[in-house]
């Protein structure tokens, strides 16, 4: 496990402040359907935009209850600072133990990192687990197969190429053979597939387009999880610094002002019985 100091220098909390992301994160919470008296899962709760995002739909004096989990301490630190509310229970975990941490919820939030798992049946499981009949599972990720609009590709490639000749003009070598988590990738009739194969009925998919600036890309490159995917083999700091200027340098050669990109929202009930 990281040391709390990785995880505050590395962290995902720049990259969650930008606008389209809590737009994709507000459309999803807006359409699982939550009730005033609901218990909520926050699963991947990270530094609590969508908790707070859920909270709008919640009501104390309807009994509500928000679990926010997530494995990084120094997040789930830096949420309760942000998040003061006798609602939410703050949790350590990983959405592979959900069941063992929680019980009987009306719905599963997991916004942003379904990606990231290895395991997606185990995450699957146990989210029709902890589900009542009814319940609902919620998900997001831009990191999926048809994720890039093909007009985009070129732009991904000179990226990557200038981050890995900043690399190797300083003597650092990208790992090769080496396939992150953070990269295994699903299309969305696989994402389907997974879930109706693991127990929830109506399934739906929806594609959601937006316009990334370059300083987005730059606070995303500062992410631990998204720098090891991209970068695998490379040191923290400098596999950082490479990324951020190839990603000015691409916006710059390109004469871009924004690159579009796809995120999946899929939405899933369990069954009645």
């Amino acid at each position: 496990m990281r040391q709390a100091e990785g995880e505050r220098t590395f962290g995902f909390e720049k990259f969650s402040s930008h606008g389209f992301f809590r737009e994709v994160n507000r459309w999803l919470v807006e359409h699982v359907g939550i009730r005033p008296g609901d218990t909520v899962v926050d699963l991947g709760c990270g530094p609590g935009a969508v908790t707070q995002l859920i909270l709008e739909h919640v009501d104390p004096q309807a009994g509500a209850v928000v679990y926010a989990i997530d494995p990084s301490p120094s997040a789930l630190e830096t949420a309760r600072q942000r998040i003061r509310s006798a609602v939410v229970r703050f949790l350590e975990g990983t959405a592979e133990r959900l069941s063992q941490l929680v019980p009987a919820a009306d719905v599963v939030l997991f916004c942003n990192a379904i990606h990231l798992v290895q395991d997606k049946v185990q995450v699957v499981r146990e989210a029709l687990a902890v589900l009542r009949p009814g319940g609902v599972f919620g998900f997001n990720t831009t990191f999926f197969e048809g994720a890039y609009p093909p007009e985009t590709l070129r732009f991904y490639k000179l990226w990557m190429l200038r981050a890995v000749r900043h690399l190797k003009e300083r003597g650092l070598e990208v790992a090769r053979g080496v396939k992150a988590t953070a990269m295994r990738w699903l299309t969305p009739e696989e994402y389907e597939e997974l879930l109706r194969a693991n127990g929830f009925g109506d399934v739906r998919v929806h594609l959601q387009r937006q316009e990334l600036s370059c300083q987005s890309l730059e606070d995303i490159s500062e992410f631990s999880l998204f720098i090891e995917g991209a970068l695998p083999g490379v040191p923290l700091q400098e596999a950082c610094e490479a990324l951020k200027l190839g990603v000015r340098q691409a916006f710059q050669e390109m004469a871009l002002a924004a690159v579009p990109r796809n995120w999946l929202q899929v939405i899933a009930r369990r069954g009645t019985r």
